[in-house]
């Protein structure tokens, strides 16, 4: 995996695996160039499938898919024995992006919308969405101990109190 900016954007459907994600932030400065680490967060389960979203490690300090792949537009999760039974979903507007389905059941096609991008002025590749690597938004939760999630294309979200603005961030494929 390159590491070194880009003069140009240069895409990629497949990328070697062991890279994790970080949420970079576009409107505040940060405290390095990698972002806030982000992990598979809990988002229910149903009989034999089980359902995550992209959050950040410090909403949800638990890491148990410590690598991801990129294996032809197709963004896998690998858990701590390196299995892969975990695909992400490609983003709708306005919903949870990012999000993740396991099954060992179950099988549907995967999403093979996801690309790397090297893009100027970045140390790492970033995630992209049919090419489109500049509407990731972080987007926090108004819960108690709740997660700040990864949304596409949205600047809010409603809550059942209020409407939560979100951040503009960068999606960071960082080397495990």
């Amino acid at each position: 995996m390159r590491t070194l900016a880009a003069t140009t954007l240069e895409t990629y459907a497949t990328v070697a695996n062991n890279f994790t994600l970080a949420a970079r932030n576009n409107t505040l400065s940060n405290a390095n160039f990698t972002g806030a680490p982000l992990v598979l967060g809990s988002a229910g389960a149903i009989d034999g499938e089980s359902f995550y979203v992209s959050s950040t490690y410090y909403s949800y300090p638990y890491d148990e898919y410590p690598s991801l792949g990129l294996v032809g537009g197709n963004l896998r999760a690998f858990d701590i024995k390196g299995n892969w039974h975990t695909n992400a979903s490609a983003p709708f507007p306005g919903y949870e992006a990012l999000s993740w389905a396991t099954s060992t059941f179950y099988s549907s096609p995967a999403s093979t919308a996801f690309s790397a991008m090297m893009i100027p002025a970045s140390r790492y590749p970033v995630l992209a969405v049919n090419g489109v690597y500049n509407m990731w938004y972080l987007c926090p939760s108004d819960r108690r101990l709740g997660q700040n999630t990864v949304y596409y294309n949205t600047t809010f979200i409603v809550s059942s109190s209020t409407h939560i603005s979100c951040y503009s961030v960068t999606l960071n494929l960082v080397p495990v």
